[in-house]
């Protein structure tokens, strides 16, 4: 059909016309449906993007916030490396001195006893002590 020959059906108020004009109604209406349904189905996907970018968005401030804790952890931890390294070498000077100490007062100690022998010989070869 031309269109001509629909525009003179629809506006001739014959029976064909309103046959016509229904069977355009028809067709239009469910284009319309159509285009409405998927205007609504659009209208959906768009709040999802929306909330998938608002989730995406909370993910990646989450992502910030713990990469700057662990900063701030892995900064820490270095520095408690370093003191633990300082009080290692703190430990290692003590017990040197400790060590020392021993050996000094053993020496002491070797000392006295040998004093104490002395003067059990000087006493007993008939000397007095001062």
């Amino acid at each position: 059909m031309e269109p001509v020959l629909i525009a003179a059906l629809v506006g001739g108020g014959s029976v064909a016309g309103a046959v016509v004009d229904r069977v355009l109604t028809a067709v239009l209406g469910r284009r319309k449906e159509r285009t409405s349904l998927a205007d609504y189905e659009t209208q959906i996907a768009e709040r999802l993007l929306g909330r998938m970018d608002a989730q995406l968005s909370g993910a990646e401030t989450k992502l910030s916030l713990a990469e700057t804790q662990m900063a701030a952890a892995n900064l820490t931890i270095h520095q408690l490396h370093e003191e633990l390294a300082i009080t290692k070498a703190e430990v290692a000077q003590l017990r040197a001195e400790l060590a020392a100490r021993q050996t000094l007062a053993a020496e002491r100690d070797k000392l006295l006893i040998e004093n104490v022998q002395l003067k059990a010989l000087i006493q007993q070869l008939g000397g007095k002590l001062p």
